[in-house]
């Protein structure tokens, strides 16, 4: 695919595709599904790597937030006065590369 040339003509601004339904985000509007033991239907088998994922998710789901920390930074962001250390944020990235290779 040539990305050079994306003009953007093409995009959609309204609705959604046709042929895609929405996502169901109320539990309301969701069917109904048996989460008892035995219940009928296929077994389902998760490989290794999906459960170090799940594992890794509800980890992230349970990290505390420091609230005040959060609102501080919101506040500097807004008034200008957040300043990024490049060199850094460089460093960082490259460390991060290294523990991925």
């Amino acid at each position: 695919m040539d990305i050079k040339n994306l003009t953007g003509g093409n995009l959609r601004t309204e609705g959604s595709p046709s042929g895609v339904k929405p996502r169901v985000t109320s539990t309301a509007d969701r069917p109904s599904t048996p989460n008892t033991p035995g219940a009928i239907g296929e077994p389902v088998t998760l490989t290794q790597t999906a459960r170090i994922m799940s594992a890794a998710r509800d980890q992230a789901n349970n990290v505390p937030i420091n609230e005040a920390k959060v609102a501080e930074l919101t506040v500097a962001i807004a008034e200008g006065r957040y300043s990024i250390d490049n060199q850094r944020l460089a460093d960082r990235m490259l460390a991060f590369e290294r523990l991925l290779a």
